[in-house]
């Protein structure tokens, strides 16, 4: 049951403090829980939040878990339990993916005040405001932070629905993130899957697919785009999938593309069955479209292929890959690899790995099988692989992808390339990523962050391209 809310319990509360709460995200996953976390940090900081880093102290510290992995779920135990080792009294909220489908599990983790599933996700301002509210109301007004007493709760509060909504989505203007100074600004348009892969948890921690209405992300683009950002990043589960009834995918890049200002248009991770033949050509065309695309592969054998439920055959892929390769000049490519599927033998693996090695990729994404309560692989009977093989077969991918990446950066020696700067490594080297996503560093006393400047790139080392400013 959800509490009422007041008009504006913040601001009451506000009258008894002499500062504002303190307020930090601690985002884990991918760029869409860090696109939400953003959002999510827009509400608390028109509130009148303060918003602080993660390694500061805060008053309140909310969570956006993933739930991909079994790895991912365990760094948010850890994480709970390190933000109450530095300050026992911090408020924790857990939302995201981990929220909705291990609720259960995070009941149990000692020192969660409140868990939002994904319906609730974006709306912890108002479910944490009701927290406040309900403390005032019981004659707790100045208690809290910074007062004789502690919001800390003996069992958390639960916001949580079984099943998540469908239908179109917009992201209120106040949620666009004044208070970031992220140089590349990651931009959902679409959430949720219909695909039900076997071994992939998403269609059910997010949900169906369903994506933003054209005109939101436009007006959201067009006020990163005042601020000084020069590129955005289109990102969601599905971005293929992304339809409205403005148009599909390559009907928002054209609209994007015509805003002054925008530089850079960049898609992240894209099924290759969703791409549509004119997003093809748009790649080939467009003055704004990265030359970059992350395409999962996941495996080269057409029988592990089948097993997981992807919609493609090794063939299917290697075409399409050597038919964009052909009119994308430059193009960075990257791919998704799993490795120790059940079932995976030996034979498998060296399928994946000639296939990797016939196709011009720039990078591996290398990762292996994690078993997920609920999904449809759990009905298999597939034989597990051991634990040490899976490790030595993540360790050849992995030496692959670090070479083919430095390859994939000496073929640009020589050559002039846009660079768009974001900050200063510890080497002193000023660093930044060009179109199709080579980080670059270059020796400067000035402050290049979210400036595009042309370098030429004279060596590769330390995993860096370095170049010399010209003009």
């Amino acid at each position: 049951m959800l509490i009422q809310i007041a008009p504006n319990p913040t601001n009451a509360l506000r009258e008894s403090r002499s500062r504002k709460f303190r307020v930090s995200f601690h985002t884990l996953g991918c760029r869409l829980n860090h696109s939400e976390s953003v959002s999510i940090g827009g509400t608390f900081h028109h509130a009148g939040f303060q918003i602080v880093s993660e390694d500061r102290p805060a008053d309140l510290s909310i969570i956006n878990s993933c739930s991909v992995t079994e790895q991912a779920e365990s760094k948010c135990r850890g994480l709970v339990r390190r933000i109450l080792k530095k300050n026992p009294d911090t408020f924790i909220a857990v939302t995201g993916c981990y929220a909705q489908t291990d609720l259960d599990s995070l009941k149990q983790i000692k020192g969660i005040d409140l868990i939002a599933g994904t319906d609730q996700k974006m709306e912890i301002l108002s479910l944490v405001q009701s927290v406040f509210q309900e403390r005032r109301d019981s004659g707790g007004a100045g208690m809290g932070w910074g007062g004789e007493a502690s919001l800390k709760r003996s069992t958390p509060l639960v916001f949580h629905t079984q099943k998540i909504q469908r239908g179109d989505f917009t992201v209120e203007t106040e949620r666009f993130a004044v208070f970031d100074h992220v140089t590349r600004p990651n931009i959902k348009i679409q959430d949720g899957c219909d695909f039900f892969c076997t071994f992939c948890i998403i269609p059910y921690s997010r949900g169906r697919s369903r994506s933003r209405r054209m005109d939101d992300i436009l007006l959201e683009v067009s006020a990163w785009v005042a601020q000084g950002h020069r590129e955005i990043v289109l990102t969601g589960v599905n971005l293929g999938e992304y339809t409205t009834e403005e148009g599909e995918l390559s009907d928002l890049i054209e609209s994007l593309e015509k805003i002054d200002g925008l530089r850079r248009i960049r898609i992240s991770s894209i099924e290759p069955t969703t791409i549509s033949s004119r997003l093809l050509e748009q790649f080939s065309t467009s003055k704004k479209l990265c030359a970059y695309l992350h395409l999962p592969l996941q495996s080269g054998s057409d029988r592990i292929l089948s097993l997981m439920g992807r919609r493609y055959t090794q063939k299917e892929y290697m075409d399409f890959v050597k038919n964009i390769s052909a009119v994308v000049p430059g193009l960075c490519l990257g791919a998704d690899v799993m490795v120790g599927f059940p079932g995976e033998g030996e034979d498998e693996f060296q399928e994946t790995v000639s296939l990797i090695k016939a196709l011009p990729f720039s990078y591996l994404h290398v990762f292996p099988f994690s078993k997920r309560k609920g999904t449809r692989l759990n009905k298999m009977a597939l034989t597990p692989v051991s634990p040490s093989v899976v490790k030595e077969r993540s360790r050849v991918l992995c030496d692959y992808s670090r070479k083919i990446r430095m390859d994939y950066y000496h073929a640009f020696i020589g050559q002039t390339v846009e660079v768009l700067f974001e900050a200063r490594n510890k080497d002193d080297l000023f660093c930044g990523l060009t179109g199709n996503y080579i980080r670059v560093g270059v020796s400067s006393d000035q402050d290049l962050s979210g400036r595009l400047i042309l370098v030429r790139i004279q060596r590769v080392e330390n995993g860096l391209a370095i170049g010399e400013i010209l003009g």
